[in-house]
């Protein structure tokens, strides 16, 4: 739960055994609200696929609240009462190059002394580009040159990301509530993130000691296993309870905090020769209609023109990705 200004964002899934074929079913059409001790109430609105929003919860730093949750089918289900806490601003991100690729680094700390449990997430935005740059189009059987308006342009895209992994720290064995240099983010050699121009935006949120306790189970039991050497995975359990039926489990955890939040946006010209390659094949297809529609109908396009004197006797094929960024997930 986010207090102060900004979304909240809560998931409503169903588990399921591991040895089921199931898949992750979304809650649909349930009640969701956010009860504060100080008998306020704030509804979420349902968007769909289980998600459940609100601008603007209104909470107050200090004030305990807790989650209700109310399905369709009449369950209900309540979260512990926990406390609004004020999460410090993040002081800096920074990034190093190895010679297996970039990590980045948050460093944040808490001069009142309060905070002492840490948790990060991010998203991020990186800009790709073709290896050929095309104005051509094909439509109708024809190929048309210089027939792309500058919305059609497909040479420059964006592809987008967020993080996946549990990312927690602690300064709690610390004489001073410090983080210096958690890392977040690892992106490895050769990675087309950043061939150009990469960006994350990386969140920060306060927790208190169960509820860290409670990440940190979960990430030794979905990042710690596949040796006998590992430590065996634990039972998890969160502070969100059924009242319909005591005997059900329930996994989750609600916490509330204030969200601080920074970005860093990294060049490829500020890393020691990054090299990401494209494997672009170039074939050039004489200019009738047959041997055209054979090219696209083998999963080529266009992207230039060969010309003798002022007539076009052929063009230039690649492969798709190497023309349209679009294919390439952009």
């Amino acid at each position: 739960l986010i207090a102060g200004n900004g979304p909240t964002n809560i998931q409503l899934t169903r588990t399921f055994k591991l040895d089921d074929n199931a898949r992750v079913t979304p809650e649909n059409n349930a009640l969701v609200a956010v009860e504060g001790k100080d008998n306020t109430t704030a509804y979420l609105t349902m968007n769909g696929d289980g998600l459940y929003t609100s601008p603007n919860l209104g909470l107050v730093i200090g004030q305990e609240y807790r989650l209700r949750i109310v399905t369709a089918n009449s369950k209900e289900y309540l979260s512990d009462f926990v406390v609004a806490k004020q999460t410090p601003v993040i002081d800096s991100i920074s990034f190093r190059q190895n010679d297996k690729g970039v990590q980045t680094y948050v460093t944040t700390h808490d001069k009142t002394g309060d905070t002492r449990y840490y948790l990060w997430n991010f998203d991020e935005t990186w800009e790709i580009k073709t290896y050929y740059f095309s104005f051509f189009k094909y439509e109708s059987g024809d190929v048309f040159p210089h027939a792309r308006t500058s919305a059609e342009y497909v040479s420059t895209c964006w592809k987008y990301g967020y993080s996946h992994d549990i990312l927690i720290g602690s300064s709690a064995s610390y004489q001073i509530d410090s983080i210096p240099e958690a890392p977040v983010n690892f992106i490895g050699n050769g990675d087309e993130r950043l061939a150009i121009r990469y960006s994350t935006l990386i969140r920060q949120f306060a927790l208190d000691k169960k509820s860290y306790e409670f990440y940190e189970l979960m990430k030794k039991n979905t990042e710690s296993l596949g040796t006998i050497f590992d430590a065996q995975p634990s039972q998890v359990k969160g502070n969100i309870h059924s009242v319909s039926d005591p005997n059900e489990p329930v996994i989750g955890y609600v916490t509330a905090s204030t969200m601080e939040e920074k970005r860093i946006f990294i060049d490829a010209g500020d890393l020691n020769n990054w090299r990401f390659d494209q494997q672009c094949r170039s074939e050039k297809i004489a200019n009738n209609p047959d041997s055209i529609r054979i090219a696209y109908e083998s999963g080529a396009e266009v992207y230039d023109a060969v010309y003798m004197g002022i007539f076009i006797v052929g063009y230039l094929f690649s492969n798709p990705p190497c023309v349209d960024c679009t294919r390439r997930g952009g």
